[in-house]
């Protein structure tokens, strides 16, 4: 196979830092932020909503991740909101776990 311009740049968005943002990052973050949140939202009547409510909206959590890692013009800044919010809601769920949120 000769190597053509085409193929020494087929998967050049491997080594792209949005890329990797945009995809595990937001994907990780949503699960995260979707585990998280049958924590801090209130039960509801049949006290089903808390955990509910986070399955049915985890499509537009995961959507917001990655259009703002898309869209924000500095990598940086979306790589330290993300990390931020991976960081609390991740550290809401370690609690949780080990048993001091109860």
């Amino acid at each position: 196979m000769r190597d053509t311009p085409n193929s020494t740049r087929r998967f050049r968005y491997l080594w792209s830092g949005r890329f990797w943002l945009a995809s595990l990052m937001a994907l990780i973050l949503s699960i995260v932020i979707m585990a998280s949140m049958s924590l801090w939202l209130p039960e509801g009547p049949a006290a089903v909503d808390n955990l509910i409510i986070p399955l049915v909206i985890f499509p537009l959590i995961w959507a917001l991740c990655f259009f703002y890692a898309v869209m924000d013009p500095s990598l940086k800044r979306a790589t330290l909101v993300m990390t931020a919010l991976l960081i609390i809601n991740g550290s809401l769920v370690a609690a949780s776990i080990m048993g001091m949120l109860s």
